[in-house]
């Protein structure tokens, strides 16, 4: 194995608990979704997409309170 070059900087994409909880969020709105096509309810299907919505509006908000990538 060589050596990473020391100038090269890593920058921390998915690093943090911004990224850690949107992700997770869209992970449980995937799952239940699916779960709830498979078992035929719509209302909850639609209700598991907007969920997933929240999940991606989720990681900019925490973002920019403080829980992003830390120095940089």
């Amino acid at each position: 194995m060589t050596e990473q070059d020391e100038s090269f900087g890593d920058p921390g994409h998915g690093h943090s608990r911004a990224a850690w909880a949107s992700v997770l969020v869209m992970i449980a709105a995937f799952t239940l979704g699916t779960l709830f096509f498979f078992l035929d309810m719509p209302l909850l299907v639609w209700a598991s997409a907007g969920l997933l919505v929240v999940g991606i509006i989720l990681w900019p908000i925490l973002n920019r309170a403080g829980f992003g990538p830390q120095g940089h």
